[in-house]
C-alpha cells in the first residue's frame, strides 16, 4: 500500500463556461466537483493503475465531510485526522472559448498542535502498513516551514521512500531531511538555489546538486517537452506523446501517482519514469483532475522513449 499525505485538503470544483469575462456575469455550463489536494489526486491516479492507496492528512467541518463523502463515492481509503477547523474549497474555471484556466484557491484551516501530533502519531503506526509516501501540496496555516521535514525523518527511521512534492520554504527545509523523490518544477529549483534557471544546463546542474545530497531521484516535469530526471546513474529525458490538452490541472500529480506506483512494484527506474510521463500526459488529456485510464497509460508508455544524455 502507498500513502498519500494531503495536509491542505479540498473540495475541488470545476466550473466549465462558454466564456469567462472578469467584472460580468458568467453563466456555468457544466460543474464537477470532488475530494481534492495533490495527495487524493496522486492517490486517485495509483487507484486507477490498479494500486492500493491510503490517503491521510487533515480534514474539518462541513467541507471536511463532504470530501470524506466525495471520496468513498469514488471507493477510495482514506483515514484523515479530523480537525476543529474548516476544510478549503479549490475552484477552477475553465472558459471553452479561450482554453484559459483559472484557479481560485482558498488558504484552508489553521491547524492546532494537538492536531499535528495526531497525524505524527497516525504516521508512525502507518509505517507498519506502507513502505512509500507521498507528501505533496501546501502547508496549511500553523505548521511550521519544517513540518515536512519531520515526517520524512520520521518515516525514514521506520524504514519508508518518502516522496516530496511541495514549494517555498517547505521545500528548502524538506530538502535538508533527504527524501528518495522530489519533483520540483523550475520556479522551485530557483527558489531552492536562489538563482534563475535560464536554461536546461542549469536545470541538469540544480538535480545532480541535489542527487549529491542523497536524493535518489530528481524529476523535473516540462509539459509537452516530456520530462528529465537524474539519479546516481546519471541523466535522462523522457519524451511526451502527441495529445490534445484539455486540462492540465492534476498533471504534476499524476506524473507523481505514476512514478510512485511503478517504483512500489519493483520496476527498473526507466520504466517508470516513462510511466510518470505517460499518466502526466493522459491527465492533460481529460476534463477531470487526477484522472487517468489504464489502458491510456499503458499505450502513452510504449510510444515514449527514455535517453540518457548525460
Amino acid at each position: 500500500m502507498i500513502t498519500t499525505i494531503t495536509l491542505n485538503a479540498a473540495i475541488d470544483q470545476v466550473y466549465e463556461m462558454d466564456s469567462f469575462i472578469v467584472g460580468q456575469t458568467n453563466r456555468v455550463i457544466n460543474k464537477r466537483q470532488q475530494g481534492g489536494g495533490k495527495g487524493v489526486n496522486v492517490a486517485r491516479v495509483i487507484t486507477a493503475l490498479g494500486g492500493q492507496a491510503c490517503i491521510s492528512g487533515f480534514v474539518g467541518g462541513l467541507n471536511g465531510k463532504k470530501i470524506d463523502l466525495l471520496l468513498k463515492e469514488e471507493k477510495m481509503h482514506a483515514e484523515f485526522v479530523h480537525i476543529a477547523g474548516e476544510s478549503r474549497v479549490c475552484l477552477t474555471v475553465i472558459d471553452k472559448q479561450t482554453e484559459n484556466i483559472t484557479e481560485l484557491l482558498e488558504q484552508g484551516p489553521t491547524i492546532q498542535p494537538e492536531e499535528w501530533q495526531r497525524l505524527l502519531l497516525w504516521l508512525k503506526e502507518q509505517t507498519k502498513k506502507s513502505t512509500y509516501f507521498v507528501l505533496s501540496g501546501s502547508l496549511p496555516k500553523g505548521l511550521p516551514t519544517t513540518a515536512y521535514a519531520t515526517m520524512i525523518t520520521l518515516l525514514k527511521q521506520k524504514g519508508a521512500r518518502v516522496m516530496l512534492d511541495t514549494s517555498g520554504e517547505a521545500l528548502y527545509e524538506g530538502v535538508r531531511a533527504v527524501p528518495f523523490a522530489i519533483k520540483p518544477n523550475e520556479d522551485e529549483v530557483t527558489q531552492l538555489l536562489g538563482k534563475a534557471v535560464e536554461s536546461e544546463q542549469d536545470l541538469i546542474q540544480a538535480g545532480e546538486r541535489l542527487q549529491a545530497l542523497g536524493i535518489e531521484h530528481i524529476c523535473f516535469s516540462l509539459g509537452a517537452k516530456g520530462a528529465l530526471f537524474i539519479n546516481e546513474s546519471g541523466v535522462f529525458r523522457v519524451n511526451a506523446p502527441k495529445i490534445e490538452v484539455v486540462n492540465t490541472v492534476g498533471s504534476g500529480d499524476s506524473f507523481l501517482g505514476g512514478l510512485t506506483y511503478k517504483l512500489s512494484q519493483g520496476a527498473p527506474y526507466s520504466e517508470a519514469y516513462k510511466w510518470a510521463v505517460a499518466c502526466g500526459s493522459a491527465n492533460a488529456s481529460e476534463k477531470d483532475i487526477g484522472k487517468v485510464h489504464l489502458q491510456v497509460v499503458e499505450d502513452f508508455a510504449k510510444q515514449l522513449l527514455i535517453t540518457k544524455i548525460k
